[in-house]
């Protein structure tokens, strides 16, 4: 089982348990948790850089270098 299947897996069975007993506190691994979207994505976004000034909006707003 390689490490894909692995998360999949766990994060199968995790929810399953969870159907059935919906308040159920089960702590999870950081990569189940992980795989199963738990952590919000910390990337740039484009609304960050269009707020940095690095790109602004044109009169059609249309996202330009500036």
């Amino acid at each position: 089982m390689n490490g894909r299947d692995y998360l999949a897996a766990a994060a199968k069975a995790a929810a399953e348990q969870l159907a059935d007993n919906a308040a159920l506190y089960m702590p999870l691994d950081p990569d189940v948790a992980d795989f199963m979207g738990a952590f919000p994505e910390d990337a740039l976004s484009l609304a960050d850089v269009i707020e940095d000034g690095l790109f602004t909006l044109n009169e059609q707003g249309e996202v330009v270098h500036a």
